[in-house]
């Protein structure tokens, strides 16, 4: 059984409970990878810099505490393996709507990949979604 690394953890104690619970049924799954949960200030300026965000703080969920988002691989995936992702995307959404119909989590859960971009489908970051 899979199990997150002590990076993985502590990047994921930083987020939401309905984050914490839907990556910890995940990972029962998936072997993957938590890269970010919150982004300080700092962080969150070198994230855009490096055109890994598209906000500066405090715009982004990640700089929310705790953070409304987080930014998961999948391990041993090929990047250009688009069937993977959408596998991983989906994977991960399904269960987390079913988190959610149990009433596991009280957030629905939104996947950047949704928005039919292939870059974006390769992107790892999953929200809580809060409506406008």
């Amino acid at each position: 059984m899979p199990s997150f690394s002590k990076q993985s953890q502590q990047q994921l104690k930083t987020c939401h409970h309905d984050l914490q619970s839907i990556f910890a049924a995940v990972e029962r799954a998936v072997d993957c990878e938590i890269s970010c949960g919150h982004r300080s200030h700092d962080e969150q300026e070198q994230a855009y810099e490096e055109g890994r965000s598209g906000f500066h703080w405090p715009e982004s969920h990640h700089n929310d505490k705790p953070s409304m988002a987080v930014d998961v691989t999948p391990v041993d995936i090929d990047e250009d393996d688009m069937r993977r992702w959408y596998w991983f995307g989906g994977y991960v959404r399904g269960l987390a709507d079913r988190l959610y119909d149990e009433g596991v989590v009280t957030h629905r859960l939104h996947w950047s990949g949704e928005q039919g971009d292939p870059e974006l489908s390769k992107y790892p970051h999953f929200e809580i979604y809060l409506p406008h």
